[in-house]
């Protein structure tokens, strides 16, 4: 349990690459919008690659930028134990679109979920930190807003949407924001926690932030 808590992002680099080699061996007989979502979970593996391993460094950035948190920013509010939990529950909710494709307003809230990506890879974390670039940026830009735009584009253009759809679409949203952002961060913050960040994050941390530095 210490290992995963640890380095579940790699677990997850494997899972991306069993779920590519299923892919191209199986080859399912699947529609556009399911294979959709399949490649969303994909982005979504590889988008938190990004954060916490090539470059990584997403922790600490994450409770300095959106909490806050300077001081404690290696523990506080988030640490290790939520921060697996956070993205390993986006895992179950993504792989529940992929197991039930017909559940358009599912399918509709995990890409909304992903479209939220670019508020802070985007917009707040390069604004706050004065950066051009933060882990998870790129994957952000080049996989999840493109293939959650192409999901919306290509349901709308098959006129499969109602407006129960949009509205459940929504409802799934803030349900993903909030059982996999805010409740194991608020539920498990500590500040005597065991759970810290490794020294090797706050290196990347380090490291990345320093690189990637606007110039004054």
């Amino acid at each position: 349990m210490s290992y995963f808590r640890n380095y579940w992002y790699r677990f997850g680099a494997i899972l991306f690459i069993i779920l590519a080699v299923t892919l191209l061996v199986f080859r399912p007989d699947w529609s556009m919008l399911h294979y959709l979502l399949y490649f969303n979970f994909m982005a979504l593996l590889a988008h938190q690659f990004e954060e916490y391993q090539f470059p990584g460094g997403a922790s600490p950035i994450i409770n300095y930028v959106v909490y806050d948190e300077e001081e404690l920013m290696d523990h506080f509010p988030g640490n290790t134990q939520s921060i697996m939990l956070v993205n390993t529950i986006a895992w179950l909710l993504y792989i529940a679109s992929i197991a039930f494709p017909q559940a358009y307003w599912l399918g509709l809230g995990v890409v909304f979920f992903s479209l939220t990506q670019l508020l802070g890879h985007g917009f707040q974390m390069n604004i706050k930190l004065k950066i051009w670039y933060n882990p998870g940026l790129a994957t952000t830009v080049f996989f999840l807003v493109p293939i959650a735009c192409a999901y919306i584009y290509q349901a709308s253009a098959e006129g499969i949407l109602t407006w129960g759809d949009w509205l459940g679409g929504f409802i799934v949203l803030i349900v993903c924001v909030l059982t996999s952002i805010i409740a194991p961060v608020q539920l498990l913050k500590d500040k005597e926690t065991n759970y810290i960040i490794s020294p090797w994050q706050m290196d990347r941390f380090h490291k990345v932030i320093n690189f990637v530095r606007l110039k004054k």
